[in-house]
């Protein structure tokens, strides 16, 4: 593995994938340098600005998101968590719907700010509190040349062609509940019940809304229980 992560690393020192963006710091997630090489030849192959990352929930989306800015460097990387875009929690209950409901997201809301991101605009993003549901103050969030977006609303139709590169993380099962359960229990304060029941009401809608944007991927990454990440489609 230490063989693998120099001959990474040294790919970077000879190849130019995008003006100023080569990575600023040490691969921070070793375990899957085999992802972020394939990352790699998609930058160089694509000269991207936006790349976009979906998957179950639990899948990693974040942390693979927040992985790629801390390689680039947030001094010309961002990520945009779509679930900022949700409407309260009170608004989805109103109408009956889960988060992974087209209808519970400002979608069009999401595509100005990216389409504004990327023609070098700042935006003021709403914020969404997990652990209470609640929609918090606006942030005011500064273009850069790398922009990740990641969420389950990623490859909806409003969004999905805005996305240069653009990444399916399909989870496991297993994945995705042990996920939920150190996510949803330790950080956005469910009970074990409550987390689990969540998982099995939004099931559905995962078959329905989410599983089937995985044609308009790129790439699709099949997640383990140990977070790795194993390619099985990759089209650049």
């Amino acid at each position: 593995m230490s063989n693998l992560i120099t001959q990474f690393e040294n790919y970077f020192k000879t190849t130019n994938i995008h003006i100023l963006m080569n990575p600023l710091y040490n691969l921070p997630d070793r375990k899957n340098v085999k992802a972020f090489k394939i990352l790699a030849d998609a930058l160089q192959k694509k000269e991207t600005a936006l790349i976009g990352i979906t998957g179950a929930g639990g899948a990693g989306k974040t942390t693979f998101a927040e992985n790629i800015v801390k390689f680039f460097g947030t001094e010309q990387a961002l990520t945009i968590d779509l679930d900022d875009y949700l409407l309260s929690r009170t608004e989805r209950g109103k109408l009956e719907v889960t988060g992974y409901n087209p209808v519970a997201n400002n979608l069009g809301l999401a595509s100005k700010h990216i389409e504004q991101l990327l023609a070098g605009q700042r935006i003021a993003k709403p914020c969404y509190n997990h652990a209470t549901g609640e929609i918090l103050p606006e942030e005011e969030v500064e273009p850069k040349s790398l922009l990740v977006v990641e969420g389950v609303t990623t490859l909806y139709p409003e969004l999905k062609m805005l996305h240069d590169i653009s990444f399916f993380l399909d989870a496991l099962e297993e994945t995705q509940i042990k996920s939920r359960i150190q996510r949803d229990v330790n950080e956005r304060g469910y009970t074990l019940d409550e987390a689990l029941q969540l998982f099995a009401a939004i099931k559905p809608d995962y078959e329905r809304f989410i599983k089937p944007t995985k044609e308009h991927a790129n790439i699709v990454f099949q997640v383990d229980t140990n977070y790795i990440m194993h390619p099985k489609k990759v089209t650049l």
